[in-house]
Order: structure tokens, then C-alpha cells, then sequence
């Protein structure tokens, strides 16, 4: 009796199972911070929870005021990473170009809601007011690295306050993206001619020479994969480069650059997973997605795309499953994604974000709010009921027999 009963549970449970629809698309929550920078107006941080299914509400309390001033844009400063994120330490940190400052929150990591850390906005010695300060922060929330008048690295205290260590850069070239080698013994910054890797450590920036990766053409941003393995290095007309990065030497990957028919390929984001890279740019308000290869190469399998916006900035979700851009107008557009790189528009985007406009860039945060237990599907519920019915139904016959 009891394998006719298994039996019965799992014939009623898959003809069910068939008959009804699954979700065609499901994410873990998230929360998008976007760093808002009108042209000599008061910076703001925009932030907003993205639900499983793509769809988006202010946190309350948001807008929040950085305390500093933003800037106009200047030829270079497009793709500077305005703004990150510290998962491991729930902070967030947004630079103010029009100030020369760098605010810090902290963050709430089950509602998504901003505090300012005392001392915030925290001024960076001998800078002043700079377009495209660009930030990037370990993988241990540690260290700060923030490029403007010159490149600087920080100390992030157990309060979130910024303490300038190490040595100081002063760059003949506008830096553009960054990235910290997840052994922070490395960053990695775009100049308009290549990729200067800087020293790192326990003291900051060193003295030590630093290495450069040259490209060829104009560089933008860059993004490495979460083991510091490969580099993808975005540039204005002369497609994308793959690095791979290893203690021996950094070697280009073969076939390099990529999707070089495509111009303006200069902002680049990259899924936590490395199974996916997204493009975009301002300029010819351009958008694709690209499969990543185990070696690092890549093939093109959505786009280019005209978005709805011209995106200045761009983020994944934490999981990957969802792609997020802003653009100068302070609006705010969603993407899903697929693990090959394919892309499609959400409904409902792109929306306002009521920011004054200017220079917008995004960062995701996971939500960290306790998962209720999901309750049992409607399909199962029925298919445990008919089971038990026949169940009990056969009980009485073989009474009676």
C-alpha cells in the first residue's frame, strides 16, 4: 500500500505539475542606489528596492543628500565609477565631483534605508573640485581607492570614516574605471591610452613602479571577473580587450579585441559569475550583451541595442539576473538577462527618479531581509489531497474485503 500511495503522489504531483505555468521570471530582491550629480548642484543618492520580479519602490527616506556639489561633465569623465558599494561591510560611497569629497552611508541591510557616517562628506588632501572622480573598494571593505586630482587610496575605519594612507599618483591622464584585485594587492585604472596597474597592500598605494597594459585605442572602463583572473578593458572604437592576469604575467587573450565593428563599446559591466559582459554608452545611446568564453573571450548575442535612454551608468543586480542603467535626465531602466548575455526590456521602465539632472551612476546591493519559507505551490497542495483521497478510498475497500 505505501508504494501504491508514492505512486500516486508523484503521478498526481507531475500532471499537475504540467498544467501549471512557472514563473517566467524570479530574483532575489535587491536594492539600486543611484549617485545623482547635477552641474553645481547638491549631490543626492537615489535609492529604490527592485522585487523578485523586476518591479521597483523608493525607500523611504530617499532622496539622500550627499552634503557635496556635483559637476559638468568633462571629455573623459564619462564612465568614472561615481559610486560603490562595500557588501561585506554594508557601506556605500559616493563621490562629489563639484566638492572634491566622498560621502559614505551606511547602509540597512534589510530595509535598504541610508545613514550618513559621521564626518561625511570627507575631504581628500590637496584635491579640489574635479570632474569624473572614480571609486573602487576592496573586496574586504577595507581600503578606498578614489582617483581625482590625484590617485589616493583610504583607510575605511570600523565607523565607515575615510583616512587617506599610502602614496598619492598624480596621473598625467584622466583616469576613467577602476578595479581592486580581490587580494587587494593590485588596482587597475583606465587611462585614455591603456590600464596602469598600480601596487597595493596593508599600507595603501606603494612607491612601487606601476605596470601598463597598452590597448591600442582609446580606453574607457574596465571590469575584472570576482577571482582577479581576467580583465575586460572597454574602449571608444576599438572593441573590447580580454586580459588574463596571473602572478607569471598578464597576457592578452587570443582573437583580441572583441566585437571591434561595434564602436563606442566604453562602458562595461560584468556578471558575478563571469558567464556574461554588458556594454553601453551615451554616444549612440548603445546597449549589448556578450557571452563570456572560459577563456576570457567573448560573442556577441544581443544588440546593439538603442535603449530607451542613453545610459551614463549601469549595474547588475547581485545575482546577475537583472541589468539596471541610469542616464543624465535622472531616470532609471531595467533589463532581464540571460547567462549567454541576451537581453530584454522590462515593462513599466525607464521611470524618474525626481533627481534634478546630471551625471548619474548605480550600484546594487543585495537584500538581506530574512526569506519567509515559500508556502507550498497550489499544484502540490491539490496533488497531496488527491493522493490521500485515493488513499483512503482504497483503506475502506480492502476493509470491506
Amino acid at each position: 500500500m505505501r508504494s501504491i500511495a508514492v505512486n500516486l503522489l508523484l503521478t498526481c504531483g507531475c500532471v499537475l505539475s504540467l498544467a501549471t505555468p512557472r514563473t517566467a521570471f524570479a530574483a532575489r530582491p535587491a536594492f539600486a542606489y543611484v549617485n545623482n550629480s547635477p552641474a553645481q548642484g547638491l549631490g543626492t543618492v537615489v535609492a529604490y528596492r527592485v522585487n523578485g520580479i523586476g518591479q521597483s519602490t523608493s525607500i523611504p527616506g530617499s532622496p539622500y543628500s550627499t552634503g557635496g556639489l556635483g559637476m559638468a561633465q568633462a571629455v573623459g569623465s564619462e564612465f568614472a565609477h561615481r559610486i560603490e558599494v562595500s557588501k561585506s561591510r554594508n557601506l556605500l560611497f559616493a563621490s562629489n565631483d563639484g566638492s572634491g569629497s566622498i560621502s559614505v552611508f551606511r547602509i540597512d541591510p534589510e530595509r535598504g534605508s541610508l545613514t550618513s557616517v559621521v564626518g561625511s562628506p570627507f575631504a581628500i588632501p590637496n584635491w579640489n573640485a574635479f570632474p569624473g572622480i572614480s571609486l573602487a573598494v576592496s573586496s574586504d571593505g577595507r581600503f578606498l581607492y578614489a582617483s581625482g586630482s590625484t590617485l589616493v587610496s583610504c583607510f575605511i575605519d570600523d565607523q565607515g570614516a575615510l583616512w587617506p594612507i599610502g602614496s598619492q599618483w598624480q596621473l598625467a591622464q584622466r583616469v576613467g574605471g577602476m578595479a581592486v584585485a580581490p587580494d587587494n594587492t593590485r588596482l587597475y585604472a583606465t587611462v585614455p591610452n591603456g590600464v596602469i596597474v598600480l601596487a597595493t597592500g596593508e599600507g595603501g598605494l606603494t612607491t612601487d613602479t606601476p605596470d601598463f597594459l597598452s590597448v591600442g585605442s582609446s580606453a574607457s572602463d574596465l571590469r575584472l571577473d570576482a577571482q582577479g583572473q581576467r580583465l575586460w578593458v572597454g574602449t571608444k572604437n576599438g572593441g573590447i580587450l580580454a586580459y588574463t592576469l596571473s602572478a607569471a604575467g598578464n597576457s592578452i587573450v587570443p582573437d583580441s579585441p572583441f566585437l571591434s565593428a561595434i564602436s563606442n563599446l566604453s562602458g562595461l559591466i560584468v556578471d558575478p559569475s563571469a558567464r556574461f559582459l554588458v556594454a553601453y554608452s551615451p554616444i549612440e545611446q548603445r546597449l549589448l550583451g556578450a557571452k563570456i568564453n572560459p577563456n576570457g573571450s567573448l560573442i556577441l548575442r544581443s544588440g546593439p541595442i538603442n535603449p530607451p535612454l542613453a545610459p551614463t551608468g549601469a549595474a547588475l543586480s547581485p545575482d546577475g539576473s537583472m541589468l539596471l542603467l541610469t542616464d543624465a535626465q535622472a531616470r532609471f531602466d531595467a533589463w532581464l538577462t540571460q547567462d549567454d548575455g541576451s537581453l530584454t526590456h522590462l515593462d513599466g521602465y525607464p521611470i524618474s527618479t525626481g533627481a534634478v539632472p546630471g551625471l548619474t551612476t548605480v550600484a546594487t546591493f543585495p537584500d538581506k531581509s530574512p526569506t519567509p519559507a515559500p508556502a507550498s505551490p497550489a499544484w502540490w497542495t491539490l496533488a497531496c489531497a488527491t493522493a490521500l483521497a485515493l488513499i483512503g478510498g482504497r483503506r475502506a475497500q480492502l476493509a470491506r474485503g
